[in-house]
């Protein structure tokens, strides 16, 4: 009997222990079958997208050069000869650049070639190569034929114009051949990549099944036993229910003291507090009307109990469901006023300038970006004790870029990689000048939520920049910028 029982137990055991090696198995598989195709994936991103890339900023290249071109001959016909000039200064810069995009493209793909594993490599990288060097010669031979047409523009030997102008649109017409066969191979390599990749998912997913069901397979053979490890199982669920009581314990304790934190940070965010006292103190003193003075207190409470309510909503920046009031305004206007609260409540050894460019209208929450320029402001302001601070904006016509740059402590180093993360606070040695740890944190928030970007670098010559920019026109509007952004 007793030796009955032990030959059950041995069984239990050995079945029990064989299902879990199997899904041991099958789970490190999963792991590393993941992370091979991800880095699969990676592999094609980083090395052919921009190949692809790079070859079609070739082709354009090439548009604008026949393009360009196509101007010279049509100004030599009508005899405007200025304009003709302009053209063929034209036509040599988008050669050089020609010249420049084959150079860049071929050493990519070379590149590629000598980095990456021999299963990673595309076979088909040769052919591409061969057709760089086709487009190479090709085009040196169109330069030749333009260059002639420019050399005969004094002597005004139509027919002999006629010809090479006749000959240059037939290597026009070879070049677009090219770069269009080019195109294809590149699109032709990534998808076998992509190919090999989905056999790679395949291959692990079946190894994947087969394990499992190997493990079902046994787990059901097993099942008669089951009921003798019950008091074994009823124990080990009473260790893991504690186990749980104890970390349910210890979240109910951060949750608290992340409730600390927010609480304290919404504090904080009052701050701007000291306009109002600016407003009044001007009033008293007769250097500001009252009317105008109450006008700006008015505007700056509403302001603080606004930023203040928003700040609340912390919880939907950590879920990603924070509410964007979209509107469409002045980015500089806002800067101004922001800038200007500022200078009323800051230390007489510092200054803020501002250089503000052109007239930037942006689509945004007015409310939400007034509360991150105004929080990197003050950040600005605490961590520096002299100097200047400087406020710059630029537009390139698709993204609204704010920085602020000043020149106080800078960022400590421990903190710098970490600095957007929540409750990250850490002075310099001899500064006082830790906060919650939060401002930043809701700051890169409300810049994700627009489809943006934030960042933040010291300076060499001391100081720190905090750098921020965001799509002119909202992003769920507009393809074109969050294809922008991604790249």
């Amino acid at each position: 009997m007793i030796y009955q029982k032990a030959s059950t137990g041995f069984r239990i055991g050995a079945s029990v222990g064989i299902i879990i090696l199997m899904l041991g198995i099958a789970i490190a598989l999963s792991i590393f079958s993941t992370a091979s195709i991800t880095n699969q994936m990676k592999v094609i991103t980083d090395f052919n997208v921009p190949i692809e890339k790079m070859a079609i900023q070739m082709n354009n290249v090439q548009k604008n050069q026949e393009n360009s071109m196509n101007d010279a001959i049509k100004f030599l016909q009508t005899k405007n000869l200025s304009e003709f000039q302009s053209s063929e200064d034209e036509f040599y810069i988008y050669q050089n650049l020609m010249t420049s995009e084959i150079t860049q493209t071929r050493d990519l793909i070379n590149t590629s070639s000598d980095a990456l594993p021999q299963e990673y490599t595309d076979p088909n990288s040769n052919s591409i190569l061969t057709k760089i060097d086709e487009i190479e010669k090709l085009n040196i031979k169109y330069e030749q034929t333009a260059s002639d047409i420019f050399a005969l523009s004094d002597n005004h030997d139509s027919v002999k114009i006629a010809n090479l102008v006749k000959d240059l649109k037939i290597k026009e017409s070879l070049l677009d051949t090219k770069q269009n066969e080019l195109l294809t191979d590149i699109q032709l390599g990534y998808q076998n990549i992509q190919t090999s990749v989905d056999d790679a998912k395949q291959r692990f997913l079946t190894f994947e099944i087969t394990i499992i069901a190997s493990a079902g397979i046994i787990s059901l053979a097993s099942g008669h036993f089951v009921n003798q490890i019950n008091k074994d199982l009823k124990h080990e669920v009473i260790k893991k229910t504690r186990s749980l009581q104890r970390a349910n314990e210890k979240l109910r304790k951060l949750n608290t003291l992340k409730d600390e934190f927010i609480n304290e940070a919404s504090h904080e965010l009052k701050s701007p507090l000291n306009p109002i006292y600016g407003f009044v103190e001007l009033a008293k003193c007769g250097g500001m009307d009252k009317e105008e003075a109450l006008s700006g207190i008015a505007k700056q409470a509403r302001q603080i109990e606004e930023v203040a309510n928003k700040m609340l909503d912390l919880g939907k920046i950590d879920n990603n469901r924070l509410q964007l009031s979209i509107e469409r305004f002045n980015l500089n206007d806002l800067i101004l006023e922001i800038s200007e609260a500022a200078r009323m409540s800051i230390n007489e050894n510092i200054s803020i300038k501002t250089s503000l460019k052109g007239n930037i209208e942006v689509e945004a929450d007015r409310v939400r970006i007034g509360q991150v320029v105004r929080n990197i402001l003050n950040n600005a302001m605490k961590f520096t004790s002299r100097g200047q601070i400087f406020v710059t904006s630029s537009n390139n016509g698709i993204c609204a870029e704010v920085k602020i740059i000043d020149t106080g402590i800078g960022i400590h180093p421990d903190v710098l990689p970490n600095l957007f993360n929540k409750f990250v606070t850490k002075s310099h040695k001899g500064e006082n000048l830790e906060g919650s740890g939060l401002g930043l944190y809701i700051c890169k928030g409300i810049i994700d939520a627009h489809k943006g970007e934030i960042h933040a670098y010291n300076n060499h010559n001391g100081g720190a920049t905090l750098v921020f920019s965001i799509p002119s026109s909202h992003p769920t509007n507009n393809n074109m910028v969050q294809n922008t952004l991604r790249n």
